[in-house]
């Protein structure tokens, strides 16, 4: 059986902005996006309510990344992929043991 962690991971992203109406959200990819994720536009019944939404999807995107950075650093792969991956023109594969 697998053991089970009870572990709590927040974000706080107390600045960040984000729009469902007006500007670049007119133009077609980012309108389609927004529509995928059901917060094009506002909403009348509770206004904003699209805005915080889109922000809670995008704080879970940010999340996940954190996570999957602390796991690379935790495993010892960040900086062997790094050099591995490099986008030099030296093969430095050799070098991180």
């Amino acid at each position: 059986m697998l053991p089970v962690y009870n572990d709590h991971h927040a974000l706080n992203v107390s600045e960040m902005q984000v729009g469902t109406v007006g500007g670049g959200t007119q133009l077609a990819s980012q309108s389609a996006c927004l529509d995928l994720l059901g917060v094009k536009g506002a909403n009348r019944e509770s206004p904003g309510s699209n805005a915080r939404l889109l922000a809670t999807v995008v704080a879970g995107g940010v999340l996940a990344g954190e996570l999957s950075l602390l796991s690379a650093l935790a495993a010892g792969q960040l900086v062997k992929s790094h050099m591995k991956y490099n986008r030099s023109s030296k093969d430095m594969s050799k070098i991180v043991p």
